[in-house]
């Protein structure tokens, strides 16, 4: 994590705190009644255009062409797993404050959000416990559900004036270190 942070930095910049996410259980009481909502929903959606496949192709003896139903079925099969693929993505990330930035460092890329561009950050506690760290108005009103899929997705900027719309940290463990480190660069609530 260290060298892939070092290479985004500027001259002068430095880092304040970094940290993982904190341990947590997929199906908590946050996540669980959200993953079971959605499962329900990808299957009677699968369930219904295969259907309407399959009548469609018998009603205009167009024959069942086989590779459509593969396709339908693994995209339902990835909308189904993609929340646990979210979940394994989101434990191998790390977050970095610097004096300039606050960085997202997932498997696969380096995101971050000049602190100039942070107009609101507070930290807010889930159902089970878990802080996260909301960044901008959009992130204020995410539902505790979705910060996990908020937090992967990285900032969300406004065009027109350059400010930090919604970047979300999930699971923070030590607040009070993240606090204390930010003291100066970045007001948390």
């Amino acid at each position: 994590m260290e060298e892939r942070i070092k290479d985004n930095l500027v001259q002068g910049e430095e880092i304040l705190w970094s940290s993982r996410p904190a341990a947590f259980q997929p199906m908590d009481k946050t996540h669980k009644s959200y993953y079971i909502r959605r499962s329900i929903i990808v299957a009677v959606v699968s369930v219904a255009i295969l259907s309407a496949y399959f009548y469609s192709a018998i009603a205009t003896s167009a024959g069942i062409k086989w590779g459509v139903v593969a396709v339908l079925l693994a995209v339902a099969l990835y909308s189904l797993v993609s929340p646990v693929l979210d979940i394994n993505r989101l434990r191998k990330c790390s977050y970095v404050l610097t004096n300039e930035n606050l960085f997202l460092v997932t498997p696969s890329d380096v995101r971050s959000v000049k602190l100039s561009s942070i107009p609101t950050a507070r930290l807010a506690k889930d159902e089970d416990g878990l802080s996260s760290l909301l960044c901008g108005p959009l992130a204020d009103k995410l539902p505790a559900f979705k910060r996990r899929v908020a937090t992967l997705s990285g900032a969300l900027v406004d065009q027109d004036s350059s400010m930090c719309d919604r970047f979300v940290l999930y699971g923070i463990s030590d607040t009070d270190s993240l606090k204390k480190a930010a003291t100066g660069y970045l007001t948390i609530t």
